[in-house]
């Protein structure tokens, strides 16, 4: 392989039956940490959310598309433990009222998914509010229990 064909290599895409479209990022240092990046619906927003899964050329396993539908399934219990956490860390960065409603102040706008091969599943899950488009809140979720926040921006 030439330089110019290292630089400008074609972006390896499938077409999954789950996820859609789904675009090849490889890790040429650690082939473990390549992934497939999409944007697809999530059934509690209208719009897309842009879902990143760890897996090598061979596309998304079964075990990854049951965990994403689980996520899903459970997004209102997630929600429930997850929005007091939040709402404590995100007031400490902006003088703002107690969240009152989660779903009318706040969207998922990333999904990571790991490969799933190991319990308990390690993932994140990033939201924007509808309030202060400039945080992104990114949570380290343990299976679907918060381990970790972050609010950027």
């Amino acid at each position: 392989m030439g330089f110019f064909d290292f630089i400008f290599k074609k972006t390896t895409k499938l077409d999954n039956d789950f996820f859609g479209e789904i675009e090849f990022y490889e890790d040429w240092r650690n082939s473990l940490k390549s992934y497939f990046r999409c944007k697809r619906s999530f059934d509690h927003y209208d719009q897309l959310v842009e879902i990143a899964v760890e897996a090598d050329l061979n596309g998304p396993s079964q075990k990854q598309i049951a965990f994403f539908k689980g996520i899903e399934d459970n997004y209102s219990a997630i929600v429930e433990k997850i929005s007091s956490l939040i709402d404590d860390e995100f007031r400490q960065w902006e003088n703002s009222p107690k969240i009152e409603d989660f779903r009318a102040e706040f969207a998922p706008v990333y999904i990571q998914i790991p490969k799933c091969q190991n319990k308990p599943i390690i993932w994140e899950i990033d939201f924007e509010s509808y309030l202060d488009k400039n945080h992104i809140i990114t949570l380290v979720m343990s299976d679907f229990n918060a381990q970790n926040i972050l609010i950027d921006g």
